[in-house]
């Protein structure tokens, strides 16, 4: 029905934000990582949207990337994955990590999400296993599999000092494709995430 939306950010939630945009306002329902790239309240956005209706009342999912979408809707497709359990699978996963966690069979990583269980889980990486060289991932979204380790060890390294799992993926995947290769080091990327963090 409605493929995108662009407008200005009128309120942000735990899980939403509201857009308007010629003059209407319409609440939009987004994974975590995509609201952590939305902005501020007041600046511009513009998201792929997903439309459902439940309950007679219209739902929008909103999405920062076409992969983000293309992922939603394949998992909301499966048989006992509603969009709650949708979003917050994207909220823990980016694109390219999803992909490269069903490229590896990686169950162990999705059973550890919230109402994901084996049979789910086993489930998932069956229904995507075929599609999953088809999902949409831009330059940007997409980290290397060599500098996964990096990632993962720097992100686990931020969390034992204490710093949020969910804010500390987003900055060290945004430092991950900044920084020369040469640099690329566990320590070094702590070092810069932490400066970040302590602003």
């Amino acid at each position: 029905m409605f493929s995108f939306i662009k407008g200005k950010v009128v309120r942000k939630t735990g899980n939403s934000i509201e857009i308007e945009t010629n003059g209407l306002g319409f609440e939009v329902q987004l994974s975590l990582n995509s609201l952590a790239k939305v902005g501020d309240v007041g600046d511009e956005v513009s998201l792929h949207t997903f439309v459902m209706l439940r309950d007679e009342i219209f739902q929008i999912y909103g999405f920062s990337s076409l992969g983000e979408k293309e992922i939603f809707k394949e998992l909301i497709s499966i048989p006992g994955i509603g969009t709650r359990i949708a979003l917050g699978i994207l909220s823990y996963f980016e694109v390219d990590e999803f992909v490269n966690c069903v490229k590896r069979n990686d169950l162990n990583k999705l059973i550890k999400l919230p109402g994901i269980g084996r049979k789910t889980a086993e489930r998932i990486l069956l229904e995507f296993r075929e599609k999953v060289n088809k999902i949409s991932l831009g330059r940007a979204e997409h980290i290397e599999t060599k500098d996964e380790n990096v990632f993962i060890e720097t992100v686990t390294a931020l969390n034992v000092l204490g710093f949020p799992e969910n804010k500390t993926r987003t900055i060290v995947r945004d430092l991950i494709r900044t920084i020369p290769a040469d640099s690329l080091t566990v320590e070094n990327l702590v070092r810069q995430a932490l400066q970040i963090l302590n602003k």
